[in-house]
């Protein structure tokens, strides 16, 4: 009998006080940097060229953007998700306020500058 429990993806999200800036499934390149590593071990001992390894997170990129620019107030998470990439996005353009506030509470926070309180003019 098979499960009818959705498989979970591992996301990074990248978001500033104008939106989602980046949004990375992190499961899918660990899929192809496995895949590749096979392949390779193939490749060695057919004695062919390696090919280029897929690129891995790029993690503290992000976080030196983030802090370099904390003006924008950014925020890093990752977070399991049975929502595809094109919801998650989709979401954040619907109601930007609920999906942050639900990746802040299920997620794991890499960096975060959030603006928690309103500047006040005098």
């Amino acid at each position: 009998m098979r499960s009818s429990k959705k498989k979970l993806t591992r996301f990074v999200a990248m978001w500033d006080m104008n939106g989602l800036e980046a949004l990375i499934n992190v499961t899918q390149i660990e899929n192809e940097h496995e895949q590749w590593e096979k392949e390779n071990i193939w490749r060695i001992l057919k004695e062919q060229n390696e090919t280029v390894k897929p690129a891995p997170v790029p993690l503290q990129q992000m976080i030196l953007r983030a802090q370099i620019n904390s003006q924008r107030h950014y925020e890093i998470y990752t977070f399991d998700s049975e929502l595809s990439e094109q919801d998650i996005r989709e979401t954040f353009e619907d109601s930007p306020q609920v999906i942050a506030d639900a990746i802040r509470n299920v997620g794991h926070k890499f960096y975060s500058n959030r603006a928690t309180k309103k500047a006040v003019i005098v």
